[in-house]
């Protein structure tokens, strides 16, 4: 793993600087034999991100000084060399002046830090664990020499079934005598939840379903995220993502329902917040899953106007404010805004006044490459399943110039409902489609309701084929 130096936005330096007092400092020594460094980088982990904090050069003793006039946020932090690769991972917490010692070859089995209690328990713990990891090798490889049943391969298993049992409690061990300490919290984030034994449904079956939903329900049991530590370490940010991708439905009112849970459990915890909310709005605003948009509208509605919320820098804010404003109403399941635009004739066309089972809305330019493509996969669905699935199609053109959109209409043989963008009697579509680039298609049904947006006509056809099935 490589430390990339990213843009540390006034939310990343907020995060690094929480807690801090002025009145206190940090001073970390690393005497590493054998490092031929003249440069090492401290960073920190924010989640699924590493930030460059400190950097410390060489002395003539071949050591190396990090030395703040400000406390660090508890949490884990990464040493790196100067080619930002990653060396050790080590512990902040409690000790804020201590020496980290070990032997550039055999990093990190050789690390040890006597005047830092957390991490002597972590270097004594990942070199318990790596012993312990190839005592496991080894009986997995024996076990593969007998035949699975046989009484060679049970007594392989049961000597397996012992050592995990000792690791389990050894790893327990830490966590209850270290309650409050960074180690502890660190360690237990990384168990899984308890998995109870299937109950038996009235019928006599097991209940197929509880084992899914109770690891879903206890999922973050060992993860405290009112504890702001847990953020800065390399754990949280793919246990939020294994929760949202793999333990909820894919679908835009289920990811509401997690995110409020995960936004819930932070409590009174402005960090946990801040993290969570900044990642979550960045990866659904930025996201070109059809349904997302919901998503972050629903974050600014909920959670914009909170308190917790003053972190946020207010020009950002203002513009995420406005660009929810722009998609609430064409949100899928909303009712389409009205297009009152004139047809080739000059005649005004009504969006709302088709009577069709669905219509596909059509933003087109006669100079845009992709819709040069495009139109004639969309005029061959028309001509093919107009019937069948009942549609018809109001396409928008994007230029201004009649002669170039009824050339363009000749040449293609778009026999459907044919509007100018720019004349209209409802508005600027492209401020109330959110329209600023083509092809762009929306699909409504009988009711005016959206129900897919900006797909194309590969996807169209077989959403339109979809919705056939289902009736």
């Amino acid at each position: 793993m490589k430390i990339t130096r990213l843009l540390i936005t006034c939310f990343i330096l907020t995060i690094l600087i929480s807690n801090s007092s002025a009145q206190n400092k940090y001073s970390i020594t690393l005497n590493i034999n054998g490092l031929n460094d003249s440069l090492l980088i401290l960073a920190s982990y924010v989640g699924d991100k590493q930030f460059i904090v400190d950097t410390a050069y060489a002395d003539k003793k071949l050591s190396y000084h990090f030395e703040g006039d400000s406390l660090l946020p508890a949490g884990m932090y990464v040493i790196a060399g100067s080619n930002k690769k990653k060396l050790f991972d080590f512990i902040i917490s409690g000790d804020y002046k201590f020496t980290i010692n070990g032997e550039a070859n055999n990093i990190p089995a050789s690390l040890r830090s006597k005047d830092s209690e957390e991490n002597s328990i972590l270097f004594s713990y990942i070199n318990f664990l790596a012993d312990k990891q190839q005592m496991m090798a080894k009986l997995q490889a024996q076990r593969k020499q007998y035949t699975a049943g046989s009484d060679g391969s049970k007594r392989i298993s049961a000597t397996i079934d012992s050592l995990n049992s000792v690791v389990i409690s050894y790893i327990e061990g830490l966590i209850n005598q270290n309650q409050g300490k960074f180690i502890s919290v660190f360690l237990k984030s990384m168990q899984e939840p308890e998995r109870p034994e299937t109950p038996t449904l009235p019928n006599g079956r097991p209940d197929s379903v509880f084992a899914f939903n109770n690891y879903k329900k206890h999922f973050f049991d060992n993860i405290d995220l009112s504890d702001d530590r847990v953020i800065r370490t390399p754990i949280i940010h793919s246990k939020v993502e294994q929760y949202l991708a793999n333990l909820t439905v894919p679908a835009p009112d289920s990811i509401i329902a997690s995110i409020d849970r995960l936004l819930a459990m932070t409590k009174d915890n402005r960090e946990s917040f801040k993290y969570l909310m900044w990642y979550l709005t960045v990866k659904y605003e930025s996201s070109e899953i059809m349904g997302h948009d919901a998503i972050v509208v629903h974050l600014v509605d909920k959670y914009y106007d909170d308190p917790k919320m003053s972190w946020m820098n207010p020009t950002v804010k203002e513009n995420l404010i406005k660009r929810a404003n722009v998609l609430r109403p064409i949100l899928i399941g909303k009712i389409s805004p009205e297009l009152i635009l004139l047809d080739t004739l000059k005649n005004p066309r009504s969006l709302h006044s088709i009577k069709a089972k669905y219509t596909i809305l059509y933003f087109w330019d006669p100079e845009c490459s992709h819709c040069k493509k495009e139109t004639p996969l969309m005029t061959a669905l028309y001509n093919d399943y107009k019937d069948k699935y009942d549609f018809e199609v109001y396409a928008i053109c994007m230029d201004t110039s009649w002669k170039d959109m009824k050339a363009y209409i000749r040449k293609n043989e778009m026999n459907w409902i044919n509007v100018n963008g720019y004349y209209s009697m409802s508005g600027d579509f492209r401020e109330i489609y959110d329209v600023h680039s083509s092809p762009v298609m929306f699909l409504i049904d009988e009711q005016k309701k959206i129900v897919a947006k900006r797909v194309l006509t590969d996807q169209m056809k077989a959403i339109l084929q979809k919705l056939n099935q289902e009736q």
